[in-house]
């Protein structure tokens, strides 16, 4: 369904699905090396990640450069009814804010803990894009103005559209040619 006009968001974001299997017993992998999903930051804006509890295996990257696991089920919600919902921050809103909020990278591991080879990983990752047009410079904020650390390029007078931004990443990441417009 196309964006209304004037909207900044897209009305059918993209979803997905992620569905980590656990090795089969006797697996030739090396723990510490075999990953299920490599370091990446999230394209879009924000990212809702649902998870079933108990589910270990998905890490950040700390700014001391260190990979910490994100708790499944953080203090004080291990009896909750429903699994927290992981909010993830992603490249468009590091490039509104102007860096003050930075994007995660992140990614998934086997578990060191439990069966060898892991069990089977389950969870809806909702994210949230705005519509290609949009552009990617920093809101007008003092407190972005005060806190930002420069990672826009707008000061180089180069300003770039999500789409634009989407289109780098996906060649970057699948070795795509970028998308050029037609003459």
């Amino acid at each position: 369904m196309a964006a209304k006009s004037g909207s900044h968001l897209a009305t059918t974001p993209p979803k997905a699905l992620p569905a980590y299997p656990a090795l089969p017993e006797g697996a030739d992998y090396i723990p510490s090396l075999d990953i299920r999903a490599g370091a990446h930051s999230d394209y879009g804006s924000i990212t809702l990640l649902f998870q079933t509890p108990h589910q270990p295996g998905l890490e950040i990257l700390t700014p001391s450069q260190i990979w910490a696991s994100v708790p499944v089920s953080p203090r004080g919600t291990e009896n909750d009814t429903f699994p927290p919902i992981l909010i993830n921050i992603g490249d468009l809103l590091s490039y509104w804010t102007n860096g003050y909020l930075k994007s995660t990278v992140h990614r998934v591991i086997f578990p060191k803990e439990g069966r060898r080879g892991g069990e089977d990983r389950y969870s809806i990752a909702y994210f949230c894009h705005p519509v290609n047009e949009s552009r990617l410079v920093p809101v007008p904020s003092e407190n972005v103005r005060k806190w930002g650390k420069g990672v826009d390029g707008s000061d180089k007078g180069e300003v770039m559209t999500a789409e634009e931004h989407l289109n780098g990443r996906l060649a970057a990441t699948y070795g795509w040619e970028k998308e050029t417009e037609m003459d």
